[in-house]
């Protein structure tokens, strides 16, 4: 699977592509991923889907992946936390993880 600029795997990118607290549209989402590497849409998609917390079909179909993202009623995204958002369903494969460290911000 490609890498992106920094050698960070597209999971990663989305990550980093998120300030403390911020909330980001797929759109926007999808524009600062591009910036950190080459990855067409469906990859960015694909990744993005199953690193949402909040969707569980997505825990059964990519089982070793670390979800982080919360996808919010207005089709947003933001970091999941469990201080503010509902726990994540239980009986899932995949429990909520950390967002991967970020190498510096890239919205703006």
């Amino acid at each position: 699977m490609p890498k992106g600029h920094g050698g960070q795997t597209c999971a990663e990118a989305i990550g980093a592509s998120f300030a403390p607290g911020e909330v980001v549209s797929w759109s926007e989402l999808s524009r600062r991923v591009k910036k950190l590497g080459s990855w067409v849409d469906e990859t960015i998609w694909q990744n993005q889907m199953s690193l949402i917390v909040n969707l569980p079909p997505a825990h059964h179909h990519w089982a070793n992946s670390r979800p982080f993202l919360f996808l919010r009623g207005d089709g947003q995204y933001e970091i999941y936390d469990e201080r503010k958002h509902p726990k994540a369903i239980e009986g899932s494969s995949s429990q909520p993880n950390h967002v991967p460290q970020r190498a510096g911000s890239v919205g703006g």
